[in-house]
């Protein structure tokens, strides 16, 4: 059995995650959500920022070593319990479920899971990680150039769709695409805001020694704007209940993105969406969102 192989079952934590204001202020602003709404409580996908509680501990662990040259992030599925509001207190911890190699690639299932002060079960969230120290899946890319650090193209906030009296959306019916793009300094500001370091979203040369070609955007950066439209379509502090997310394919600062969002089914106490975000280069996330309605 090869080090990396002996993680299974391995516990990471507990880890304190106060759900300070400036904190989350911060992750708002960097997400481009909208801090009008987000006062007493974070929005969901501050889930990045707990899931990035444990996940470091994790990426530093000597026995991951022979495999942590190339860190992608393949699926991702958060299930919302209660909402955090802001001065709380979590606690986090991380576990190894699976993992299996093939080839030079490990395929690890990170869970991670967040209590409040009593107890209470607050988020529970899984991530397929790739690790690897070759070239990634499909080969490596060719080295780009770097935009200038603030350079980014419309970059739009969520505009809250349905307040109490309003109607849902109907099954089939797309909301308005929402225009997406980060530059590289937004990802240094993303980082700062979530705990997620990994240095292919900020380190010119180590992304191009990775083998993507330059500095990418997070996943969970692109994650967090995926949900956003499904959030906006109710005023609730606690709008979503899960997310199925899946990582397609790398989106680079300054490329203009966007939100595309469908309603596509609706039940007595939720609407689930279709989400992608995408850009001329292609898919780069797909999602599947549960947005409470009762």
């Amino acid at each position: 059995m090869s080090p990396i192989e002996a993680l299974v079952g391995r516990s990471y934590g507990p880890f304190t995650l106060e759900v300070g204001a400036a904190q989350v202020a911060a992750f708002v602003e960097a997400t481009g959500d909208d801090p009008r709404r987000w006062v007493d409580y974070a929005p969901p996908s501050f889930a990045g920022a707990v899931l990035f509680a444990a996940a470091p501990e994790f990426f530093a662990d000597p026995d991951a070593a022979s495999h942590k040259d190339l860190l992608i992030h393949g699926e991702q599925v958060f299930d919302w319990k209660a909402p955090w509001r802001i001065g709380s207190t979590l606690t986090v911890t991380g576990r190894i479920d699976r993992l299996r190699i093939r080839g030079s690639t490990a395929f690890a299932v990170f869970a991670a899971e967040a209590v409040d002060h009593m107890g209470r079960e607050m988020l529970s969230s899984r991530s397929l990680f790739l690790m690897s120290d070759e070239q990634p899946p499909g080969g490596r890319t060719a080295e780009r150039g770097e935009p200038p650090p603030e350079a980014r193209r419309d970059n739009r906030r969520p505009v809250l769709l349905r307040p109490a009296s309003s109607p849902l959306p109907a099954e089939g019916s797309a909301l308005e695409p929402l225009p997406k793009s980060a530059s590289r300094a937004d990802l240094v500001r993303y980082a700062a805001a979530s705990g997620d370091f990994n240095p292919i979203h900020w380190d010119h040369g180590r992304a191009v020694d990775s083998g993507v070609g330059g500095v990418i955007c997070h996943g969970l950066l692109l994650a967090a704007w995926a949900t956003q439209p499904a959030a906006a379509s109710t005023d609730r502090c606690d709008p979503l209940a899960g997310a199925r997310i899946r990582f397609r394919s790398p989106l680079y600062p300054d490329q203009a993105a966007q939100v595309r969002t469908v309603a596509a089914e609706r039940t007595d106490g939720s609407v689930t969406f279709e989400a992608e975000v995408v850009s001329e280069a292609g898919r780069h996330v797909s999602a599947a969102i549960v947005a409470r309605t009762a």
